[in-house]
C-alpha cells in the first residue's frame, strides 16, 4: 500500500505559494500550510488544504507545525518592508525553519530562491538571498533548492491591472518564462526522489521572452479584453528611491531582471524533474 507524502508549506498563501501548493495537493501530497494568518489562507487556499497556525520567529511554533511531516517547502522572499537591521525572513526565519526541523526530524527541506540573485553584489537583499542559500546547504539536513525564471503569474498578479499592463524600463535580454503549474509538478517531483544529497535546480520554461514580448503575447492570445501598455523609463523609479525604500526595493529589482543576462540553465532539471509543457500562449488562452 503505497503511503501519502506529508508536506507543510511556509509562504502558501503568497502569489508563488498558493498556486505551488495546490498542485502539490493535487499530486497526492497530504498539504499542512503553516499560516499567521488563519483567516487569510482561509479565503485563499482550496478548503482541503489543512491549516496550522504559528510563526516563523518562533522555533517551538515551527517544531508544533512540522510534527510528523516528511517534508518542509518554503516560499519566502524578503519584502519590501523588511529592513537590513531587522528580523529577516530568508536568515533569521530561515535559520528557525532549519532547527524546528532537525528536531523533528523532517526528511527534507525545499527552498524557492532565485536566478538573479547573483547579479547585484552591493544590495543587502541579494545578499540574504546568497546567505540562505548556504546556509540551507551547510544545515545538517538534505535540501533541495529551486531558482526560477520570470513566472507568468507576474503578469496577471503584479503587472496587470485593470485594463493595462505595466512595463518600467526595458529588458535587455530575455528570461525563459514559466508557470507556476510546471512548477508545482516539479517541486513535487523533487520531494519523491530517494536520494539523501542536495540538489540545485535551476527553473525554466520552454521559451525566452523579454517582458514587452511576453505582453505583446499574453496580449494577443488574452480572451476576455484587449489590455494597454503603459510603459515607464525605469529613471523615473530610480528617482524616487531616494525616497522610499519601497521604491527603490522596486527599482533594484526590476534593474536587476532588466540588465540579467539569463543562460538557459534547466536541461538537467528537465531530465531529473520533468519539462514545463504550458506556453504563455497556453496561460493567456486559459487564465
Amino acid at each position: 500500500m503505497k503511503t501519502i507524502q506529508t508536506i507543510a508549506v511556509i509562504g502558501a498563501t503568497g502569489m508563488l505559494g498558493r498556486h505551488v501548493t495546490h498542485v502539490l495537493k493535487r499530486e497526492g501530497f497530504a498539504v499542512t500550510a503553516v499560516v499567521r494568518d488563519m483567516q487569510m489562507a482561509q479565503r485563499k487556499l482550496h478548503p482541503e488544504i489543512s491549516l496550522h497556525k504559528a510563526d516563523l520567529q518562533s522555533v517551538g511554533s515551527l517544531q508544533t507545525a512540522f510534527r510528523d511531516v516528511d517534508f518542509v517547502y518554503l516560499s519566502l522572499s524578503t519584502g519590501p518592508g523588511e529592513k537590513k537591521s531587522g528580523f529577516k525572513t530568508e536568515i533569521d526565519g530561515v535559520k528557525n525553519v532549519i532547527e524546528a526541523a532537525k528536531r523533528t526530524k523532517v526528511k527534507r527541506i525545499g527552498f524557492l530562491s532565485s536566478l538573479v540573485k547573483d547579479y547585484d553584489n552591493d544590495w543587502w537583499v541579494f545578499d540574504i538571498k546568497r546567505r540562505a542559500v548556504q546556509l540551507l546547504l551547510e544545515a545538517d539536513i538534505p535540501v533541495t533548492i529551486f531558482y526560477p525564471s520570470n513566472f507568468y503569474e507576474n503578469i496577471t498578479e503584479l503587472q496587470m491591472s485593470g485594463r493595462r499592463i505595466f512595463l518600467a524600463g526595458t529588458q535587455h535580454t530575455k528570461s525563459w518564462w514559466v508557470g507556476t503549474q510546471d512548477y508545482g509538478k516539479q517541486v513535487a517531483a523533487a520531494f519523491l526522489q530517494t536520494h539523501e544529497e542536495n540538489r540545485e535546480y535551476p527553473v525554466q520554461g520552454p521559451e525566452p521572452y523579454n517582458f514587452e514580448e511576453a505582453a505583446d503575447i499574453f496580449n494577443q492570445h488574452y480572451k476576455y479584453k484587449k489590455l494597454k501598455k503603459l510603459k515607464a523609463p525605469l529613471w523615473i523609479l530610480k528617482l524616487f528611491s531616494v525616497l522610499s525604500s519601497k521604491v527603490d526595493f522596486q527599482y533594484r529589482i526590476v534593474h536587476a531582471i532588466n540588465n540579467y543576462d539569463e543562460e538557459f540553465k534547466a536541461q538537467k532539471t528537465w531530465q531529473e524533474l520533468g519539462k514545463p509543457r504550458q506556453t504563455l500562449k497556453n496561460f493567456a488562452e486559459q487564465f
